[in-house]
């Protein structure tokens, strides 16, 4: 729990991402117990930070062999998944974590992981809809705004997106395009096509 404790605070913006400590705590989570589905999801989490996302996947994978029922591998899962433009199967396993566990405070991650995929599959007024859940549940998470500014530039709202953007600003004042390729764990591929939306709006 203190690496997926890290990892999130991490992604979250209130620490500086930790994920080579954070791998450490869950591998050594995973050697004391090895059916405990939460050091698989820490260690998962740990992937998806680096990129690693079919080691993610087994990980999250794991964790659900071990509890078919476990809400929250799920969710990480659908995230991994939207991130790597996988956004089919990304949806169906947010779906399931939201349906699961409709009152879990990380359906901001749930919910996002749809945002993401709807974006990716380019559903752009779907993906707006999903940030907007988001950030009804909890208006400072960054990483939901990040992803309606982008979404808005692609659906061709470009006043919309631009005063998000500076909502945007309100909370990290450091926003621009280096730190998202350094910071927000898109695979190549699908980084090129969120960019797309964030030069839209003029971002650089």
């Amino acid at each position: 729990m203190l690496a997926f404790a890290i990892l999130l605070l991490g992604y979250l913006g209130y620490i500086d991402v930790q994920a080579n400590e954070a791998a450490a705590l869950a591998a050594r989570a995973a050697e004391l117990d090895r059916n405990d589905p939460w050091a698989y999801v820490a260690l998962g989490f740990a992937a998806f930070t680096e990129r690693h996302t079919d080691e993610s996947i087994a990980h999250f994978q794991r964790a659900l062999n071990l509890n078919p029922n476990f809400a929250a591998a799920h969710g990480y899962l659908g995230w991994t998944l939207s991130f790597d433009g996988q956004s089919d199967k990304a949806i169906v396993h947010s779906q399931t974590a939201i349906r699961m566990s409709p009152h879990d405070p990380q359906q901001v991650i749930f919910h996002g992981g749809l945002a993401a995929a709807h974006y990716l599959a380019g559903r752009y007024d779907e993906a707006i809809n999903s940030a907007l859940s988001v950030l009804r549940f909890r208006p400072t998470f960054n990483g939901a705004r990040r992803l309606l500014v982008a979404a808005l530039a692609q659906a061709g709202r470009l006043e919309e997106a631009r005063k998000e953007l500076e909502r945007l600003k309100d909370f990290q004042p450091d926003i621009s395009l280096a730190w998202i390729e350094k910071n927000v764990p898109y695979t190549p591929r699908q980084m090129k096509s969120y960019l797309e939306g964030w030069r839209k709006v003029g971002l650089q």
